[in-house]
């Protein structure tokens, strides 16, 4: 099966939705020392031994648009008779949190990252997981999180990073490093491009400085600030399909999301992948149950989805980087690829972005400045 391109999901959702356009997932994610349970959270039942006759009614799912295999919900409702699912488009994190609250969208389980899920903590709506059998296909590596690590709340699903991809019979020296892409952008002035998601950027200017992630120091934004000045007269585009500007050459170097880079591959053998040697920052999806009258219904539909054969068709047709190494049924494409199966090595130096809360606005306000300059 052809992969989806994730950047097509998000054209869906925002026809789906209505939004004119979809903040990159990558950016939305966070690590958070929000640790306590939340309040007003419900345990509930446990699921994995619920009788399928006990599971119906409707789960309304917020989700990117498709971002699933393409006969999981009609799966989920052969499996469960009288379940049925009922994909609600995802538009922004701002939006899920709206949706969240006192079940004003009538959501049973949604998408959520690092950034996103402290919030809805905050908000005290999130029902347990109670036991998932099939959370044990997960590997310990995407497990135990900061905003999570006892993993009652979150169910990981994907994850993904920021790396640089070039074209191997374009560039005469490859990058290895964040200092290198900067240092090489004049060389190549004009065939440069810059991912157009802000915190993918910056904070990976901030690991090459070696700043904290999420900084939020004015003396490391002006320094971050520098940096992004300093590299845009070189640049060919600041954009989200910087992938499909390497793959047919009209640039020759960009900063990269993991999946639009594999994609890029697929479509051009001459493309290549860097995991800077400086690290990167990352992040990490998956589910979570606001809590209400149907939470059974989502944690049967959250183990029904992390079973290894549904979640290998899953994988097979998002391409992303996956939460389950040992999935027999993963595309061997896939599972060889080093930018959708990174090595240990890679992932011990990958860091997730922050959730800034009120110093967002410092954030916005010099990725304006490096826009507007």
């Amino acid at each position: 099966m052809t992969p989806i391109s994730r950047r097509s999901l998000f054209a869906l959702a925002a026809a789906a939705g209505g939004a004119a356009l979809l903040a990159a997932c990558g950016d939305d994610e966070s690590e958070s020392s929000d640790t306590a349970a939340p309040e007003g959270s419900s345990e509930g039942s446990p699921a994995g031994s619920t009788p399928a006759g006990e599971i119906t009614g409707t789960l309304n799912l917020l989700n990117f648009a498709g971002w699933a295999s393409p006969t999981t919900y009609a799966d989920f409702a052969a499996r469960y008779p009288g379940a049925s699912v009922n994909e609600i488009a995802w538009v922004s994190a701002d939006d899920s949190i709206a949706k969240a609250k006192d079940r004003a969208g009538d959501i049973d389980v949604l998408l959520v990252d690092g950034n996103t899920f402290p919030r809805l903590t905050a908000l005290g709506v999130l029902a347990e997981l109670g036991t998932l059998p099939s959370m044990a296909f997960v590997s310990d590596a995407y497990k135990g999180n900061d905003w999570d690590p006892t993993d009652t709340y979150f169910a990981p699903t994907d994850h993904g990073r920021t790396g640089i991809i070039y074209r191997k019979d374009l560039v005469s020296t490859p990058p290895t490093s964040w200092a290198d892409f900067f240092a090489m952008a004049p060389e190549y002035s004009g065939q440069v491009a810059m991912l157009d998601y802000q915190a993918s950027v910056m904070d990976n200017v901030l690991v090459m400085l070696g700043k904290p992630i999420g900084s939020t120091e004015q003396a490391d934004l002006d320094a971050v600030l520098e940096v992004l000045t300093t590299v845009k007269p070189h640049l060919l585009a600041i954009s989200t399909e910087v992938g499909k500007a390497v793959a047919a050459g009209d640039a020759v170097m960009a900063i990269c999301d993991a999946y639009d880079a594999q994609l890029a591959l697929t479509s051009n053998p001459d493309v290549v992948f860097v995991d800077p040697s400086e690290g990167q920052v990352g992040y990490l999806e998956g589910f979570a149950i606001v809590d209400g009258p149907r939470n059974d219904l989502a944690r049967a539909f959250i183990d029904f989805f992390l079973e290894q054969e549904n979640y290998a068709a899953f994988i097979n047709t998002v391409a992303s980087p996956y939460v389950q190494p040992d999935n027999p049924g993963i595309d061997e494409a896939l599972r060889n690829s080093p930018v959708i199966n990174p090595s240990a090595d890679v992932m011990a130096k990958v860091g997730y972005h922050v959730f800034l809360g009120e110093a967002q606005a410092t954030w916005d306000a010099t990725w304006d400045a490096f826009k507007a300059a």
